[in-house]
């Protein structure tokens, strides 16, 4: 059997290699990339669990049960995630393919239970205090989620956009608008346990998955840091009890395509291993044109792979240890119109009335080349007293090159560009869980451990270039950037007029950079006390320490020999030819918290409850790193506390699953970012002062007719949302009349306003979804069609809440018919998103240069093919 299963990986990963094309990618952050399980395996049949109560003590902590209700109780989540943990890994021979190598959905693949860990042990999700939207790699497929920002269309509450490359994540209308390595995020991502460090490029691992949680609300307690909105858990197949596999190559318009393979195989009797591959190209979603003339432009892509080994010492004690590698190229974020010019230009640039058409007008190439490594380790011991779990993670993300066209015309005013830019960050947990054998464990569960993260990330190297020419003749304002660099170069006494800096593409080549070195260390524990079978109290703090330090904070000017970048010069990473005019220095910021949560738990019968709870989370304090004429201002924390009261329950003998909430959060220091060279930097980040966020949701699934038509199920979602600034009085911000910056850090002179009362950035009062999936048995095979419709009733893009940068309503439909062939493991699958073509944003962002705009993607159809064995 053993060397069956090598051959059979060795193969199968020559047939891969044969079979895909020797091109890039598309974008980083597919699903589909890390949903590769989803129907790789098959086999025999396990009994469902008879009630749901918590999952028996020792079972694999990321393993997840998922039945499907009302057929047969096998999956692949059982296949590649066994329910319980064994000495060996059995290497039993496999069924004939007939009967293993696909499954045919005889009743809807959104049907089914799920085991979730939202708070670090295993429940199922019905029993979980917490609204949770959680999808087996099944039920995404099902869906057509091919995408992290696709989780949107089937989560309500949810907003996952990109802004300059820089992932934008907004939960229950808890976010941050600022971006940048500096920036961290309201929503926490975690793969496998790790913690996600921000980068520009999306960020995820890729691989099969085993299913993937959205935690909503603020997630501080055992999630820690950067969770004030809730937290992504995305949790990968462990290695099967037998070689099974699958490839999948995908077709669509935009010239995309797209080649996957997932093997899973017993190496021996102790140790285990998965492999994943992807590779992806597409093309741009428009063009670009400078003068009538086609401009710069560059084709997305992505390539990468993951292995995952898992090592049985005993029948109590494992090691699994994990490295995901990653390529890739996005410009499609990074591509924009300015479709609202600045008042401030007085020659040469109008706007387009078909603006935004997708076709941009950008005299410098837009993207960004960037890798990605991931390599972690946990060791798992079981014990008479708890579940011990080590987790260790080394998380880098470099941007070897970023480009872009900062003033978005065809124009020569102002770029920027980035040879050294990265993030990265080290992390150490130690959890203990208890279990069935801990002491007192017939009416308590805990969970506790010690946390450590280290990190460091921002621009070793920074240049924005500044066409004197064109700030000299056609920009009324922006010189004064240029006279703020004469007056320090006037102190520094280098002997330099900014006249003596033009090179001969009359640029002026400002360098810069910033670090930002955070280490934090945190304590948390957290219990669940039953007194009774129908209440549960749940209390838990986190303790948390955290020091932050920038670095590498300085201002250059570049001598005219070395050119304007990207040239050899700036490629070989040379600054012999660079003149330090500033260092910047700044204090370490410390800063202590502690997140406490409380919930209470009542179930008056087996298929309801009710819970309530409040918790607390921290956003932790930073600097703006990129600073070029004043001194680094810190940004203090932010701090969210929410409150929420909701029911789940199971209804109408279990057809109709209905979960709904009410909650209130209130936000002090809320994070946001201004993107201005009249604040004497790039990006700068401030604190909004207050704000509150009001809001209801529900969300369902429902079998209508389980006996008569078992295939048919629908799935549907809803939140409300009002969430303003109660406090915000130095508000900063683009006059509409005349496009200057104002603010009380403005080079320009215009005071602060208040944005109290105002709407709170993308946060729109309603999103909504609803999903209809009917699977029809024929033959030995089975069809399967899917029709979803998502709304969004439209948001602000800007705290003054401008006219000109708001995104109107919108709504999206998408639709699959997919084809499975049992004897074979084929599966045909036919698919639309975004099909009416409605044009909505990606970003939209007010600047010196007026309104840039990144369309989000338009309509994409195609065909995927997959094999299943």
């Amino acid at each position: 059997m053993k060397a069956k299963a090598v051959h059979a990986v060795a193969m199968g990963l020559c047939a891969f290699a044969m079979k895909a094309p020797a091109q890039d990618g598309a974008t980083y952050g597919d699903l589909d990339s890390l949903l590769a399980s989803d129907w790789a395996a098959e086999t025999e049949s396990q009994e469902a669990p008879a009630s749901q109560t918590a999952p028996a003590a020792g079972t694999s902590p990321e393993a997840a049960e998922v039945q499907d209700e009302g057929s047969s109780p096998s999956s692949d989540a059982e296949a590649e995630a066994s329910a319980e943990v064994y000495s060996t890994i059995p290497a039993s021979d496999p069924e004939p393919v007939e009967e293993s190598a696909g499954r045919r959905p005889s009743a809807s693949r959104l049907v089914e239970e799920i085991i979730v860990t939202a708070q670090k042990r295993e429940e199922y999700l019905q029993d979980v205090p917490i609204m949770i939207n959680a999808f087996s790699g099944e039920k995404l497929d099902a869906f057509g989620v091919e995408n992290t920002a696709d989780l949107q269309r089937i989560t309500p509450g949810l907003s996952y956009t990109y802004t300059y490359g820089y992932s934008v994540i907004y939960m229950r209308g808890v976010g941050t608008d600022a971006f940048l390595p500096n920036a961290d995020p309201s929503v926490a991502t975690y793969i496998d346990g790790v913690n996600i460090t921000p980068s520009q490029g999306k960020q995820d691992t890729i691989g099969p998955v085993e299913r993937v949680e959205v935690l909503k609300g603020p997630q501080g307690t055992l999630f820690g840091r950067n969770a004030t909105g809730g937290a992504i858990n995305i949790v990968t197949a462990d290695p099967p009890d037998e070689f099974l596999g699958s490839v999948k190559a995908e077709f669509g318009n935009y010239n995309s395509r797209k080649y996957q393979a997932y093997f899973g195989t017993p190496i021996t009797s102790w140790l285990g291993a998965t492999l994943a591959l992807y590779k992806e190209d597409q093309d741009l979603y428009g063009r670009n044109e400078v003068y009538g003339e086609p401009g710069p432009m560059r084709n997305d892509y992505v390539e990468g792979g993951r292995l995952k080994l898992k090592m049985y010492a005993t029948d109590n004690l494992s090691l699994t240890v994990t490295a995901a590698l990653n390529e890739q190229f996005n410009s499609n974020s990074l591509s924009q119109e300015n479709t609202r010019p600045a008042p401030i230009f007085d020659a040469g640039v109008e706007p387009d009335p078909n603006d935004p058409d997708r076709v941009w007008h950008n005299n410098y190439l837009g993207g960004n080349d960037t890798s990605n490594a991931l390599y972690a380790a946990t060791l798992e011991w079981l014990t008479d007293f708890a579940d011990i779990k080590f987790i260790f993670s080394d998380n880098k993300a470099d941007v070897d090159e970023a480009m872009m066209d900062y003033d978005s015309t065809e124009t020569a005013q102002a770029t920027f560009y980035s040879n050294d830019q990265y993030n990265y960050q080290r992390t150490y947990e130690l959890q203990f869980v208890s279990n069935s054998a801990s002491p007192f464990s017939n009416w308590l569960q805990w969970v506790g451990g010690l946390y450590r993260l280290e990190g460091e990330g921002g621009f070793g190297a920074l240049y924005f270039t500044v066409n004197a020419a064109g700030f000299g003749s056609n920009v009324i304002g922006l010189p004064r950037v240029l006279n703020q660099l004469g007056s320090l170069l006037g102190a520094s006494n280098l002997g330099y007029t900014v006249g003596q800096l033009i090179n001969a593409s009359n640029d002026v080549v400002l360098g810069n950079g910033g670090l930002l070195i955070t280490e934090s260390d945190a304590v948390y524990l957290q219990g669940t006390v039953s007194p009774t079978d129908w209440l549960d109290v749940t209390l838990g703090a986190r303790y948390q320490v955290e020091t932050r330090g920038l670095t590498n904070s300085y201002l250059d000017v570049v001598l005219p020999t070395a050119g304007s970048p990207p040239n050899d010069y700036f490629d070989r990473h040379d600054t012999s030819q660079n003149l330090r005019v500033r260092n910047f220095e700044a204090p370490d910021l410390e800063d202590k918290t502690l997140s406490p949560k409380l919930a209470i738990q009542i179930r008056p019968s087996d298929n309801i409850q009710y819970f309530a709870s409040a918790q607390r989370a921290f956003k932790s304090p930073t600097y703006n790193i990129v600073n070029f004429f004043t001194n680094p201002d810190a940004v203090e924390r932010e701090t969210a506390t929410a409150y929420e009261i909701g029911f789940k329950s199971d209804l109408l003998d279990g057809t109709l699953r209905l979960n709904a909430a009410a909650f209130y959060t209130q936000i002090d220091g809320l994070l946001t970012a201004i993107v201005s060279l009249g604040s004497g930097g790039i990006v700068t980040f401030r604190n909004a002062g207050e704000a509150e966020i009001k809001g209801v949701e529900f969300d369902m699934l429902w079998q209508p007719m389980p006996s008569m038509n078992p295939g048919l199920a629908i799935s549907a979602g809803a939140t409300w949302l009002r969430g303003i600034y109660t406090d915000y009085r130095d508000g900063v911000g683009y006059d509409d009349d005349t496009g200057l910056y104002f603010g009380d850090d403005s080079l320009y002179g215009g005071p602060a306003r208040d944005f109290t009362g105002n709407d709170i950035v993308r946060t729109p009062d309603l999103t909504a979804n609803i999903s209809l999936n009917q699977a029809i048995s024929v033959g030995r095979g089975s069809f399967e069609i899917g029709v979803d419709y998502y709304y969004n009733s439209g948001f602000n893009t800007t705290p003054q809440n401008s006219p000109h940068y708001e995104q109107p309503a919108y709504d999206l439909w998408s639709g699959r018919l997919s084809y499975f062939y049992d004897p074979m493991g084929i599966q045909l699958t036919g698919f639309i998103d975004n099909a009416l073509d409605e044009q909505y944003i990606q970003a939209m962002l007010q600047q010196d240069f007026g309104r840039t705009v990144t369309l989000a993607p338009p309509r994409t159809y195609g065909l995927r093919v997959k094999w299943s064995f």
